[in-house]
């Protein structure tokens, strides 16, 4: 239990240090944007008070310095924590940029392969928006090279501290940090974020759900938290996937509560549970009126057959006829 404790508590100290550099990040967009009063993509704007790329930048950076880089030079981040991103909020930043330019400049990395060439840490939205806005630069803020796993947690700090990403992205954003081995198992996923393994656990057996649910989820990321996740996982267990995609349209169009989702799995359970009781059809065999036996069949395809025939020669015969009937070898 103390352990868990400690964990929240490092994260808590964690996310304060983020939440000030994300602090100075803006300081310094915003110090930027007083010196151009008519945004950053505006056409007629100052633009000298943001260097433009040139090659040198790329290994002359100064941690912090706000550089405006074109579009085909700037990557995203293999590691983001986020992987749904909602078209209506691309489409509404998309006008706000147009409108007014980009407010607050995106956060990357220099790219440790490609000289010139730049890796996102932050604003992958504000990258899709520039691009449907038809701009050709982004604005970012370069900093210092980060670690695999940094370049995942940092991502994932900043959306916390903004807008979580859903259950589902970090289904998709763990299972990334597994398999390229960025983490060894699921522990170190909790140790790094502070969450509790039962929760990690859960959100990965998420993936194991068909594709075609997945997609459905994908339009309304939020209406599937950890737990309503978890649910919709042992339901694909029990029900066919037309009936898992019923489910999920429920879920969206109905609002329904974890709990709710829980009481609707479990009448899948019981009806399981009743198909595994079937029970079975039963004939009497009976011989000069008295019963000497009974034929049992369900609808499985299980056939039982007992009885009782204390003529030895009877008993051959039957036994010689099932031997044929069914091709037993002696």
């Amino acid at each position: 239990m103390s352990q868990k404790l400690d964990r929240k508590a490092l994260m808590k100290q964690s996310l304060s240090k983020e939440k000030q550099v994300v602090n100075d990040r803006f300081a310094t967009a915003e110090a930027v944007l007083e010196k151009r009063p008519s945004g950053l993509a505006v056409a007629g704007a100052r633009t000298e008070t943001v260097p433009s790329f040139s090659a040198e930048s790329n290994n002359n950076f100064v941690d912090g310095q706000v550089l405006k880089v074109p579009l085909d030079l700037i990557h995203e981040n293999p590691l983001n924590a986020r992987f749904i991103y909602e078209p209506d909020v691309i489409k509404d930043l998309a006008a706000s940029i147009a409108t007014r330019g980009q407010m607050v400049a995106a956060t990357a990395v220099v790219h440790s392969t490609l000289p010139g060439h730049y890796v996102l840490l932050d604003g992958h939205y504000r990258k899709k928006a520039a691009i449907a806005a038809g701009c050709t630069t982004l604005d970012i803020v370069v900093r210092a090279k980060q670690s695999d796993i940094e370049m995942y947690r940092f991502s994932w700090l900043l959306n916390e501290e903004r807008s979580a990403q859903s259950t589902l992205d970090n289904a998709f954003a763990w299972r990334a940090l597994l398999d390229k081995s960025v983490v060894k198992n699921e522990s170190e996923i909790a140790d790094l974020l502070g969450i509790s393994l039962p929760n990690i656990n859960k959100t990965l057996a998420l993936l194991e759900i068909p594709t075609a649910a997945l997609d459905k989820m994908r339009e309304h990321p939020q209406k599937f938290g950890v737990f309503i996740s978890y649910e919709l996982t042992m339901a694909s267990r029990l029900i066919s996937e037309a009936d898992l995609l019923q489910l999920i349209d429920k879920i969206i169009t109905e609002d329904l509560s974890s709990r709710e989702v829980a009481a609707i799995r479990s009448r899948f359970e019981v009806g399981q549970e009743r198909k595994r009781k079937e029970t079975s059809r039963q004939y009497k065999i009976q011989k000069e009126g008295a019963a000497i036996g009974a034929l049992k069949e369900w609808d499985s395809g299980k056939v039982t057959l007992e009885i009782k025939l204390p003529d030895s020669k009877e008993r051959t015969q039957l036994i010689n006829e099932l031997i044929v009937r069914f091709g037993i070898e002696r």
